[in-house]
């Protein structure tokens, strides 16, 4: 994350602020980017860039992608993102997309947590352990 110490400071203090009850605040972030652009204090820049980083990769964490090489049915759907929402909470968004390069099984991507059990992934790791 690049900015200045004070910029990163301040920005991590916004960012504890802009979390309510587990959840981005989209009132906040509003309100804390209009405030910063219209006041326009000392390292504002610096401030925004961090910040607005921040938000992103909070917003990541509550957002799951779901791949798999052929499109799931409504019900295998709804119960992987019962599971998902066991394990990070009922806030998880969710993406369910096709990506026939993965040839079975499926990818899950929630923030910086992947599970790949995809045919592809597995085929890898036997080229590479086999050589």
């Amino acid at each position: 994350m690049k900015g200045s110490k004070d910029a990163q400071r301040i920005a991590r203090q916004l960012m504890k602020a802009t979390v309510i009850d587990g959840r981005v605040d989209a009132s906040v972030v509003r309100t804390v980017m209009v405030k910063l652009a219209t006041d326009k204090p000392r390292g504002y820049l610096g401030v925004l860039n961090v910040y607005s980083h921040l938000v992103r990769l909070e917003l990541k964490k509550s957002h799951a992608v779901i791949e798999s090489a052929k499109p799931l049915g409504a019900v295998l759907e709804a119960n992987v993102l019962a599971d998902l929402k066991g394990k990070y909470g009922t806030q998880l968004t969710s993406e369910f997309k096709s990506n026939p390069e993965l040839l079975g099984g499926m990818r899950v991507r929630v923030g910086s947590d992947v599970w790949d059990g995809s045919v592809r992934e597995r085929l890898v790791r036997l080229r590479e352990k086999f050589g």
